[in-house]
């Protein structure tokens, strides 16, 4: 009965730090969204470099995550977590304090490169502590804390920065990145969650183990798509609809967290569905082809008059119950395809294509907007989208 109420706790555990340190993450990652035009006009630079404070935040992991997998397998959650924790402090601090633009992007990639350190070793967490019937739902659970995070940076900390500055709601990302260390070092310093995987293995890991599954790069097509339509509408959305559907920054703001907010319910729903019927695939590309369907129809329901903003809130809705279809079924699929020792290098090269992804998108749509209209940054999205259900399509997995 002990041994039973101890595993009852440390699931518990699990689900809190999951949820919290991913929630953490997405704070400092999207804070700046809706202060974009803040630093446009202060820095007097393009769309295009503005969204640099996203892709700069994602860019080094390219070449970052792979090595930091194998480090994750190597050296244990423990000390990789204290270290992606310290580096995404020190990121926040320099960019909060950034007197330029430069540094105010040299912030950002540090703070990035913890962050992605810190995704890694969050999953491999959960490998661990979850068996394959029990890890969708898991995952959902994880997934659900980047729209917390989303959600707090957009509604609680955008007013916040248009009321002062983008510099005090950085400090309070990076406050809050602080609060997440607290939690992970009560849990897994003392031994609460992922104890067994403490101090790291002693034998050395063979990445390329984990890099020669088809399936794994076939997964990594489908997510570099899917995360590129995610974050290039999260990123500009809450700018674009300013002048296309004529509401207010704050309202702007509200309507794009709706497209991750959704997710708090509905990830760990999809995600514990997908456990059920032990199948991964038809949520992916379920989710891809409601995505689509949504991108399609925001640029005519924004200008349709009587419509407006309860059509704009349904339709995202709608699109966010599509990607809480994606997250935490195409998480589950690396564990799933190698041995546990390897997670970590399969994780790796998993968000090496994510942020891929997550950089990719929010540049694309900054140059059309540079170059063209904000119907057609939406068009534009929806192409992204349909490769990603095409993509999609030839996934193996159940």
């Amino acid at each position: 009965m002990h041994a039973l109420i101890s595993h009852r706790t440390a699931g518990r555990s699990t689900y809190l730090l999951l949820f919290y340190a991913y929630c953490a993450f997405g704070v400092l990652l999207q804070v700046f969204p809706p202060l974009l035009d803040r630093l446009t006009g202060e820095f007097g630079v393009s769309h295009q470099l503005a969204s640099l404070v996203m892709t700069l935040f994602m860019a080094p992991l390219v070449l970052f995550c792979v090595p930091a997998g194998v480090l994750v397998d190597r050296l244990g959650i423990a000390r990789t977590g204290r270290l992606s924790f310290a580096a995404m402090l020190v990121g926040g601090l320099l960019t909060a304090l950034a007197g330029s633009f430069p540094l105010l992007l040299l912030g950002r990639i540090v703070s990035g490169m913890g962050g992605g350190l810190l995704l890694i070793t969050l999953l491999k967490i959960a490998t661990q502590s979850f068996g394959k019937q029990q890890r969708g739902l898991a995952l959902g659970v994880f997934a659900a804390g980047l729209p917390v995070g989303t959600g707090l940076a957009f509604n609680l900390l955008a007013p916040l920065g248009q009321a002062l500055d983008w510099r005090p709601a950085t400090l309070v990302a990076t406050l809050i990145v602080g609060s997440a260390f607290l939690v992970f070092e009560a849990l897994v310093g003392r031994g609460r969650v992922g104890a067994a995987d403490a101090g790291g293995h002693s034998l050395p890991v063979n990445p390329a183990l984990a890099l020669t599954s088809a399936e794994l790069w076939r997964l990594a097509a489908t997510t570099t798509f899917g995360y590129a339509a995610i974050l290039a509408f999260t990123t500009w959305a809450p700018t674009i609809l300013v002048g296309y559907a004529g509401v207010a920054p704050w309202v702007a703001a509200l309507i794009t967290s709706l497209l991750l907010v959704i997710d708090i319910p509905f990830a760990p729903l999809w995600g514990g569905l997908s456990d059920r019927l032990g199948r991964r695939k038809p949520f992916i590309v379920g989710a891809f082809a409601v995505y689509l369907a949504g991108s399609l129809a925001v640029p005519f329901v924004a200008v349709s008059p009587g419509i407006g903003v309860p059509g704009l809130l349904v339709v995202i809705t709608f699109m966010g119950v599509g990607c809480a279809m994606f997250f935490p079924t195409a998480l589950a699929i690396p564990a799933e395809v190698v041995v546990p020792e390897l997670a970590g290098a399969a994780y790796g090269l998993f968000f090496t294509f994510q942020v891929f992804g997550m950089m990719l998108g929010p540049l694309l749509l900054g140059y059309v907007l540079d170059l063209g209209t904000a119907t057609d940054a939406f068009h534009t999205m929806s192409v992204v989208t349909l490769a990603g259900l095409l993509a999609a399509l030839t996934l193996r997995s159940r």
